[in-house]
């Protein structure tokens, strides 16, 4: 028998038909006792589980049992004193298995496993509002939470908060949302919305909550810290009122917990906490409340749910009445994906991915602060997609608008098509980009292109301080980082010349970006904007198809190039960020200085170490108003010199031939002459690839797609 759950005040008041404010106190915990009743005498003291999880994203290719039944093992040891809550994010930009039926599979997912309450997540608005209070929110069995989203009438879009009484304790959850939803998501969705900020709807929440008889009050985040050194010291914990008693983050899929002692007596009054991301963690905050004194001593912990769970799947599902369910929403699941996402749509030669970093010291996919191989060649699908139809000139993607690599070699446990020999599938194309955005146009000059590159640096207080754009091949910069904000793009070269600042440039990208996502406002300053009509993912699939096969490519549209000088006809500078880290990238060992053109005459070469160079150029035997381009192997980098930069030479001149001295002719005057760590997976096709951990999840993907 599954073992009843504990369910919020608000949806025993919508079944009863009297809801009319967001902090209502459901009296029972158990489903079978009397609605009204009084909850029975409890201990002085009573023990309580919180078990969290947050950006979920529609992982039911990546090990869902597993998910489910760490959460079962877990809920076991404290059945009756445990809430499990999630920080939102649970839908959105998710694996093919839930994307192709619009996320409603990991909704019944979770409804299974009887979530007790949800944070909203930015992700819930990527469909509109509409949907997240029409279908997302009728087809979840939780409440959906976000103190901080008002509509046009003022009111909460969805309920502020939540009120469980546990063991006998009232706990009151509320949950808000990152105030840059609305750059995160299209704002056609969100028209009317107002997010508010997120501390101080949470704080007055609580203060309503504690008001109204809880004796426990935790915040759901859907927002977190850049880096997880910054936790304590972070406006979500400092400003967050002391009514709150635990604060789950969730956002930037970030692992971090602290206990927090704010009265120095020995007794953790406060838990903070994130759970990473995709269900491979969960956090637990177990805490002790004393009735009398009505004081929380807490614990905290985040697990992992590979090393948590002690049973095989096949034990899980029969152990767990909730796993069971699980795995039969996954099973149907699957068998649509199979039907609907098999079709090959291209090949390739070898990993095309994006960028990779470090994350708890070990090499991780997604660093969006760098650039990569699949960025650059998403945003050159979108222009030569567009090139002819609409005129477009330049193609550019956000980073975060890529989620899953294109491998030679697939994971059968994370790709959908069971294969090795690097066919791509639609499957396969959806995890790369699964947020089914149009493709749009709009016309920038020259000066507003400059500052979308600009931008790239994002505002002050942003979840991630840069994002790198993906930018069609015919596109490439130089940047000085060490210049003051919106002076550090120096050079840009469109189609081998000098960008014009007053010329006019017609931009593709995504619908989502071309109005101004990501804190790219610059983008929805432009004139002539046009929805193309075309989906995102099926114009990728179709320039797979007439590219096929496509090879990874490693050549920066972008490198850093600081520290210009000059001495008489001699100009000096660095050169760096030249190697990629995306999988199989090599290391750019030698920078060859061309006049003219990239192919043109060599004037020397510079090693390079780390990705980087120092350059040295006579410049004193360039032609006027002669062009100076830097051509990076073996990665075939190329990128233009910037003019001011060879202007720091301006006051040089040629020498002629010397006077002769009256007893001897002189000699013609001759001209002056001018280890690193390897990258994560390169090499052969399909190394580096991202493991996730169950041999089911290999068995089942690869019989359904082998």
């Amino acid at each position: 028998m599954t073992p009843p759950k504990h369910r919020p005040a608000l949806h025993a008041a919508l079944a009863a038909g009297v809801v009319s404010s967001s902090v209502l106190v459901l009296p029972a915990a158990h489903a079978d006792e009397t609605a009204g009743a009084s909850p029975a005498p409890a201990a002085a003291d009573a023990d309580v589980d919180l078990l969290y999880f947050n950006d979920y994203h529609g992982r039911l290719a990546s090990d869902p049992l597993l998910f489910a039944g760490a959460i079962e093992q877990l809920r076991a040891e404290n059945e009756d004193g445990t809430l499990l809550l999630s920080g939102g994010d649970n839908v959105g930009a998710s694996e093919y298995v839930s994307a192709v039926q619009q996320d409603n599979p990991t909704l019944d997912v979770l409804d299974a496993l009887e979530l007790d309450a949800s944070a909203v997540g930015n992700h819930e608005f990527d469909r509109g509002v509409e949907d997240l209070t029409g279908r997302i929110t009728e087809r979840a069995d939780f409440p959906y939470l976000a103190a901080n989203v008002l509509g046009p009438d003022g009111a909460p879009v969805t309920e502020a908060s939540a009120t469980f009484d546990v063991d006998g304790v009232r706990i009151g959850v509320v949950g808000a949302v990152t105030q840059q939803t609305a750059t995160l998501v299209s704002p056609a969705g969100i028209a009317g919305l107002t997010f508010g900020d997120p501390v101080a709807a949470v704080n007055a929440e609580a203060e309503r909550l504690e008001a109204a008889g809880a004796d426990v009050v935790v915040a759901l985040y859907h927002e977190g810290v850049a880096s997880s050194s910054d936790v304590l010291g972070d406006r979500l914990v400092t400003g967050t009122s002391e009514t709150v008693d635990v604060v789950f983050n969730a956002h930037t899929h970030d692992v971090y917990d602290e206990a927090v002692d704010r009265d120095g007596d020995g007794t953790f009054e406060r838990a903070v906490l994130q759970a990473g991301s995709y269900g491979g963690s969960l956090g637990r905050v177990s805490f002790s409340y004393d009735r009398e004194t009505d004081t929380v001593d807490a614990r905290t912990e985040v697990v992992d749910v590979g090393e948590t769970v002690t049973a095989s799947e096949e034990e899980l599902v029969a152990q767990y009445p909730r796993v069971a369910r699980v795995a039969e929403i996954v099973a149907a699941a699957e068998a649509v994906a199979v039907e609907q996402g098999s079709t090959p749509v291209g090949r390739i030669t070898g990993d095309i991915t994006t960028a990779y970093g470090l994350r708890d010291g070990q090499p991780a996919r997604d660093d969006r602060g760098a650039e990569s191989s699949l960025g650059n060649l998403v945003a050159e699908s979108i222009r030569a997609t567009l090139q002819e139809p609409h005129g477009v000139q330049i193609g550019l993607i956000n980073p975060g608008g890529l989620r899953a690599d294109l491998l030679w070699a697939d994971d059968p446990g994370v790709a959908l098509d069971g294969d090795r020999d690097g066919q791509v599938t639609e499957a396969e194309v959806n995890q790369v980009m699964p947020f089914s955005n149009n493709l749009n146009t709009v016309t920038l000059t020259g000066a507003q292109f400059k500052q979308v590159l600009e931008q790239q640096w994002q505002p002050a207080g942003s979840s991630r301080a840069y994002l790198q754009l993906g930018l069609s091949e015919n596109v490439s910069y130089t940047a000085d980082p060490s210049r003051p904000a919106g002076d550090r793009i120096t050079s840009i070269t469109v189609d081998g010349a000098p960008y014009d600042p007053a010329g006019s440039y017609v931009v593709g990208s995504v619908s989502f970006l071309i109005a101004g996502g990501d804190n790219f406002t610059a983008l929805a300053e432009g004139t002539a904007a046009t929805d193309t009509g075309r989906i995102d993912r099926e114009a990728f699939s179709e320039y797979l198809a007439a590219n096929a096969p496509l090879s990874p490519r490693f050549d920066r549209r972008s490198v850093q190039l600081t520290g210009a000088a000059a001495e008489a006809c001699t100009v000096r500078f660095d050169v760096s960020s030249l190697d990629m880290t995306s999988l199989g990238a090599p290391d750019t060992t030698s920078l060859s200085v061309r006049a003219g053109a990239p192919d043109g005459t060599e004037l020397g070469t510079a090693p390079v170490l780390d990705g980087a160079a120092s350059v040295s150029l006579d410049t004193a035997e360039l032609a006027d108003g002669a062009a100076v381009w830097l051509v990076a192997e073996p990665t075939g980098t190329r990128v233009r010199v910037p003019d001011a930069v060879l202007g720091l030479a301006a006051d040089c001149a040629t020498p002629g031939p010397a006077e002769p001295e009256p007893t001897e002719p002189a000699e013609p005057q001759q001209p002056g002459k001018g280890r690193p760590d390897e990258h994560p997976g390169k090499g052969e096709p399909g190394r580096g690839v991202w493991e996730h951990g169950s041999e089911r999840a290999r068995q089942v993907l690869g019989r359904l797609f082998g």
